[in-house]
């Protein structure tokens, strides 16, 4: 359930009841440092203990205490229960539901908070939809609507160009002329301050009737946000690079993709706009054939 939360995350939360019926939600108003660890006071997080004197400790907290006090401790499954559903609102304004104890984590690297303006030497700072319009208007660089997890198709030529997805996700596109050989083509991912994302890109591309070349690389979120896809020999026109672009994680060493979203889980600001006008135009050329 949803109900705003103070400035410091700790006065008010959002309650979800779990009835028999697996439906009912009631918006609530509750000190939230009861759902933090009696120990080190970070928010619980399942798997979640009860030590000797009835307090709800932290896994990590359980795992230091004295012999005799770790052996009394026992599983609190109702605790892991109720904190998997106490969700909170993102500041940012996302609309996605996140558990109280992963508020923290999803705030530092929400598709819709803060960004680094890509440009060399800027150093704008601003939530994505602000930094679309930065990129735009200050550095006149066109945009382009993009689907993650599907391949898109651009024309090989010099030029920048901002690639916007409907998750808020950006990314900018360079293609650079190389002397006397053909065009480096790079991409570079808008992040977060705090990025926790791996961005995972396949690139192909065909010269010749019969070729076809495909790779694939990482952006990995501790090293940089730039990457060169590939260099596109020739300077014939007509050459066409495919470009996929996917978010994984890395949650406990285990893989997992970002996965789409429902329309009203995210505010999605003008990126709909553009991707509705895209399919707008390619339905009016379908009627036309």
């Amino acid at each position: 359930m949803e109900v705003s939360v103070n400035s410091d995350n700790k006065s008010k939360g959002v309650g979800c009841q779990d009835g028999m019926n697996g439906g009912k939600m009631q918006n609530v108003t509750m000190g939230m440092e009861v759902f933090d660890c009696s120990i080190c006071s970070n928010p619980l997080r399942p798997p979640i203990f009860q030590c000797s004197k009835g307090n709800p400790i932290c896994s990590p907290c359980c795992n230091k205490l004295p012999e005799s006090d770790r052996a009394a401790a026992q599983r609190s499954y109702i605790m892991d229960r109720v904190v998997n559903n106490i969700f909170v609102p993102c500041k940012h304004g996302c609309n996605r539901k996140i558990t109280y104890y992963n508020k923290d984590m999803h705030e530092a690297e929400c598709p819709i908070g803060p960004c680094i303006c890509p440009i060399s030497g800027c150093g704008f700072v601003a939530p994505t939809a602000a930094l679309l319009d930065h990129l735009t208007t200050l550095h006149n660089l066109p945009k382009t609507p993009i689907e993650l997890f599907r391949m898109s198709m651009f024309p090989v030529q010099p030029g920048c160009q901002v690639l916007c997805s409907g998750y808020g996700r950006l990314f900018l596109l360079d293609m650079v002329t190389l002397e006397s050989f053909g065009h480096a083509v790079s991409l570079t991912s808008v992040r977060p301050v705090t990025p926790r994302a791996t961005v995972d890109v396949e690139v192909q591309f065909s010269r010749f009737e019969g070729h076809i070349q495909v790779s694939r690389c990482e952006i990995k979120p501790d090293g940089e946000p730039n990457q060169c896809l590939c260099a596109v020999p020739g300077r014939g026109t007509g050459v066409m690079v495919g470009i996929k672009i996917c978010m994984v994680y890395y949650d406990n060493d285990e893989l997992k993709e970002e996965d789409e979203e429902s329309d009203d889980e995210w505010n999605e600001y003008d990126y709909n706009s553009d991707q509705d006008e895209a399919e707008d135009d390619r339905d009016e050329d379908s009627d036309d054939d």
